[in-house]
C-alpha cells in the first residue's frame, strides 16, 4: 500500500467534512486557542497513529 493509497483510504474512512458538525459542537465551549490547540494536538497523535501503521505493516 503506498502512501497516497492509504491516505485517501484514511480520507474515505474517516469522513472528516462529515464530522465537522461534530467536531464543532464538542469544541464549541473552548476559547478560539484551545480549540486549535486540541485540533492540532489530536491531528498529530492521528499522523502518528497512521506513521506507525504504515511503517510497521
Amino acid at each position: 500500500m503506498t502512501l497516497v493509497s492509504a491516505a485517501i483510504l484514511l480520507f474515505l474512512i474517516m469522513d472528516p467534512f462529515g464530522n465537522m458538525v461534530t467536531f464543532h459542537s464538542l469544541l464549541s465551549g473552548l476559547k478560539q486557542r484551545r480549540q486549535v490547540i486540541v485540533i492540532l494536538r489530536e491531528s498529530l497523535i492521528a499522523y502518528a497513529i497512521l506513521m506507525l501503521f504504515l511503517f510497521t505493516g
